[in-house]
């Protein structure tokens, strides 16, 4: 009789009783027989040349096995081989390959990602269902619940779909404070993300004040993102690269704050399904994001 086939006719035996239930393989626990002859001896630690000798009518407390003791008839000798078996049955039934590392684009389920500026939060959940799970991601808005419940119609279900694949959701999360708090101060990420940073409508003011206050909400989210980087880690801008938007200056801002340009890719909504680029502010009107980068930045390893 082979090594598995002997292990698990000692698992299986019709007539062992008292078996102990295991949480992972209910159909496959060890057993305790009352009817056969001859002595027990109770396996009782890592070591095989610790059995304690049980007679027949002999069987385990569940004391003894909530500690892992094992109770085995036969001699000693025997009983060793049968250790070994079962531990190799064991090693065989209960080792599981590693789960498989998933990417979308630039963003693997590998990364520790934090994003930024969530609107309806339809671009996390489009990397939530990409990795299948997403307790590796923090996904903020710097709007409370409520405002996202009155305004956008499917961010309760996307946010409903982020918890249930144990994404933490975070509200009201100033992009440009954010390094200091309550839930975030101290953590550090592999991948921070913003998309199409926007500092608000302001149609009273002039051209030059509006970029003002634009270039003003990217410099303080970098210098908060740089403080929250993993040594190795990357911070993503995504924007918008015509018109008005070439003048906000993203690279040399992040130069300022001696971060570096590792590259700049064109934008292709289509690569995440199920996002909607909204407008922001309670705007749930999608808005034409393109042409559009995606700029990386890193630490610098010198200074300017």
């Amino acid at each position: 009789m082979g090594i598995l086939q002997s292990v698990i006719r000692s698992i299986t035996d019709k007539e062992d009783v008292g078996r102990p239930q295991s949480p992972l393989f209910p159909q496959a626990n060890h057993s305790i027989s009352s009817s056969r002859s001859g002595r027990y001896y109770l396996y009782t630690g890592e070591n095989f040349d610790q059995y304690t000798p049980r007679t027949n009518n002999s069987v385990a407390s569940s004391h003894q096995w909530q500690n892992g003791t094992r109770p085995l008839s036969g001699g000693k000798e025997e009983q060793k081989e049968r250790v070994k078996e079962r531990m190799m049955f064991n090693s065989i039934v209960v080792s599981a390959p590693p789960p498989q590392e998933r990417w979308i684009k630039h963003y693997s389920s590998g990364h520790r990602i934090l994003l930024v500026g969530e609107g309806d939060f339809s671009f996390s959940n489009c990397l939530a269902a990409t990795f299948g799970s997403a307790s590796n991601m923090i996904a903020t808005s710097l709007d409370s619940r409520g405002f996202l419940a009155r305004n956008y119609q499917k961010a309760l279900s996307n946010i409903m779909e982020l918890t249930m694949r144990k994404c933490k959701v975070v509200h009201e999360v100033d992009a440009t404070a954010m390094a200091n708090h309550d839930c975030l101060g101290g953590m550090k990420f592999d991948r921070i993300i913003f998309n199409f940073p926007y500092a608000g409508f302001f149609k009273t003011l002039s051209r030059d004040d509006q970029l003002r206050l634009h270039r003003t909400l990217l410099s303080l989210f970098l210098k908060n993102a740089k403080e929250m980087l993993r040594g190795n880690g990357q911070i993503h801008i995504t924007h918008k690269t015509n018109g008005f938007h070439k003048e906000w200056y993203v690279e040399s801002i992040a130069s300022s704050h001696k971060l570096r340009l590792i590259e700049a890719v064109q934008f292709c909504k289509d690569d995440y399904p199920g996002y909607n680029t909204k407008y922001g502010f309670g705007g749930d009107n999608n808005f034409d994001c393109n042409p559009a980068k995606t700029y990386k930045f890193e630490l610098a390893l010198f200074s300017y």
